[in-house]
């Protein structure tokens, strides 16, 4: 049945305005949905920000459900962030850390850096609220790396400041320092004066701890100039600026000019009278009475204030103001009432076994045994020690591992990047080689007969230079090698009691290289026997006062690596280990040796004495030229009293 025009087209009509009507539902619902996400995300916030744990998990967990249904990334990303936040406050550590990793995956999924960022950086935060120093530091660290990507400098000045406050917190205050000031330059033109100040602060502190008092006044006093009025102080915030107050008094104290500290504390107490609570009254009150004491001795007024905040610690059960007081009456009383100092000692024990710190019952023993030296006070007290020693020096053992990888694995990532450009660079030379050998055809051409001349010319010369090389080359090998191996020696008869049939057969090899040296005759093995070569290679510099570690080696990356470079690769090697024997005294030498995509990456560190960058060393020449002539890169780092560093990469 055939439909006239006018029926045709009015079906047509009805058919549009079904599909817009479709359309406008759709828009509506897709409205509905981002109005939905958003008000939960609100209210998920806002719980939050009143303490209200529970309700705002609640809430967070229907905004993921409702995102994760509809496919919004971005609300999965936001709901992921109220969750890890609401589990940080709550001092859900765990949690929080579980959710953080899921905003990892989902950004890096997405290819989001932002987001990763932000993900390493909670990461980070909540493995140091779990005192996890060594694995937050890594994590604070990548988050910055990433933000220098997206050049976020405000929170590249945030990881560099958690990275101080780290290393201050595990006693590494030069390299708090470093850190901090590190940051200050990303923020030096920000309006974040909050951060700035923070950043100040630990730098005043680490310089107080390293004795460095002028330094530590100067910057604590650059802190406290960012709030200068009512409006920056605010901004800093009042609780901040009170620490910054009585850091200053520490210094002053440590400088003895007591009065300054004395008068500090009483602005803070008298002028911040209503903005203090009745804890920062109680701490201040007890460094009051302490810098008293200090002044003048043993005074009514410092055991008044120190009596008021105990009696205020033991009312609210807090044990780290209890074993403060305690330790300053302690510290009161020392000279005039031993049982007093007796019982202050005991307690503050107690209190330390509450708190699981053996930094401070280390530092009750040690007062103990000054006026009661039982010897099982004195076994305590040594065992604490030992304990306390023990565990400082296993945190500085794992940030000394942990930011030796992290350099090592940046490092590796520079050099990958560079052999990409070199990749690339190749590429693009590759395009122009046809045209550029075309024209290189023609002129050969036309210019035979000139060239021939200036060939047989120049063959002249270059065999003047080769005589003059092959001079050099078997100079060069008298040093290298003759020497070397005399020096091996030597040091195999220092360190070990060889045979004699053993001793007359390396003699043996000594002459057979001094005599056929011209021939170039190789005496290094660089068969299937290489690996062990080299191995034997390192332990024969092994010795009671040098340990010499082979890290990240295996010994199939020698397969398919011709002959001249494994020779070179060992010489070199043997270079550096004669010149630390003789020269360096260290006491430790790591040695990395890894291939990755047709390159070989060699790493050798001592902790030995160094030499300065103008320093002449020939093993140091010879070394760069032999790895030049097999294409490769020789870098050190070096300073004197700091060790050496040394990274080769050769293509193989």
């Amino acid at each position: 049945m055939k439909l006239l025009p006018a029926t045709s087209f009015f079906l047509f009509c009805v058919f549009i305005v079904l599909c817009s009507s479709c359309e406008k539902k759709e828009d509506l619902a897709r409205n509905e949905i981002k109005n939905t996400l958003y008000s939960l995300d609100s209210l998920a916030f806002s719980k939050k920000n009143n303490a209200q744990y529970d309700t705002a998990i609640f809430y967070a967990n229907e905004e993921l459900k409702l995102a994760k249904t509809h496919n919004n990334t971005k609300y999965i990303k936001r709901s992921y962030i109220r969750l890890e936040s609401v589990y940080n406050k709550s001092e859900k550590y765990d949690s929080a850390i579980f959710y953080a990793n899921k905003l990892y995956e989902i950004a890096e999924s997405t290819q989001d850096t932002l987001y990763m960022a932000k993900a390493l950086y909670k990461k980070a935060t909540n493995f140091k609220e779990l005192d996890s120093f060594k694995v937050s530091y890594e994590y604070f660290r990548s988050a910055k790396d990433l933000y220098e990507k997206i050049d976020d400098s405000l929170q590249v000045a945030k990881s560099l400041l958690e990275i101080s406050t780290i290393d201050k917190k595990t006693g590494s205050f030069g390299l708090s320092q470093t850190s901090a000031l590190e940051g200050l330059k990303y923020v030096k033109k920000s309006k974040n004066i909050k951060i700035k100040s923070k950043l100040y602060f630990n730098i005043a502190v680490a310089a107080k701890e390293r004795g460095d008092l002028l330094n530590a006044e100067n910057r604590i006093n650059q802190a406290l100039d960012l709030a200068k009025d009512s409006v920056t102080t605010k901004k800093v915030g009042y609780d901040l600026i009170r620490t910054f107050l009585n850091t200053k008094a520490n210094i002053f104290k440590e400088k003895e000019n007591y009065e300054g500290a004395i008068e500090i504390y009483n602005n803070i107490l008298s002028e911040s009278s209503k903005k203090l609570s009745q804890t920062q009254r109680a701490r201040f009150n007890g460094n009051l009475a302490h810098t008293l004491f200090l002044k003048n001795g043993l005074n009514k007024k410092s055991d008044s204030l120190l009596q008021e905040s105990l009696i205020y610690y033991e009312k609210i059960n807090n044990i780290s103001g209890l074993v403060s007081i305690y330790m300053k009456l302690a510290e009161m009383y020392v000279q005039r009432d031993k049982q007093k100092v007796l019982n202050y000692t005991k307690k503050i024990i107690e209190l330390a076994d509450k708190l699981d710190n053996d930094q401070v019952k280390y530092e009750a023993y040690e007062q103990l045994i000054t006026i009661d030296a039982k010897s099982e006070n004195i076994a305590k007290y040594l065992k604490i020690k030992k304990e306390v020693n023990q565990k400082r020096n296993r945190v500085q053992s794992e940030f000394a591992n942990a930011k030796f990888n992290y350099d090592d694995e940046k490092e590796q990532k520079i050099e990958a990047q560079n052999a990409a450009i070199k990749a690339d660079n190749l590429a693009s030379k590759k395009e122009n080689q046809v045209l550029i050998l075309l024209l290189i055809l023609i002129v050969l051409i036309v210019l035979t007969f000139f060239i021939y001349q200036r060939i047989q010319r120049r063959h002249k010369i270059e065999k003047v230079k080769t005589v003059h090389v092959t001079e050099a080359r078997i100079s060069s090998k008298v040093h290298d090698e003759l020497a070397n191996d005399l020096y091996e020696l030597m040091t195999q008869l220092e360190t070990t009691d060889p045979e004699k049939e053993v001793v007359l057969d390396k003699l043996d090899t000594i002459y057979n290289q001094a005599r056929d040296i011209s021939k170039q005759i190789q005496t290094v093995e660089t068969d299937d026997t290489f690996p062990d070569e080299l191995s034997n290679l390192f332990r024969s510099y092994q010795s009671d006062e040098v340990n010499v570690l082979l890290k990240r080696y295996d010994t199939d990356i020698w397969k398919g690596i011709s002959s001249h470079i494994k020779v070179t690769v060992y010489r070199v090697l043997q270079e550096f280990l004669t010149n630390m024997k003789k020269h360096s005294n260290a006491a430790l030498v790591v040695v990395s040796i890894e291939k990755q995509n047709k390159q070989l990456f060699i790493q050798y560190i001592d902790n030995g004495k160094g030499f300065t960058a103008k320093t002449s060393k020939n093993g140091l020449r010879n070394a760069e030229n032999r790895i030049r002539a097999i294409k490769g890169k020789l870098t050190f780092d070096t300073e004197l009293d700091k060790g050496c560093k040394f990274s080769i990469n050769v293509p193989v």
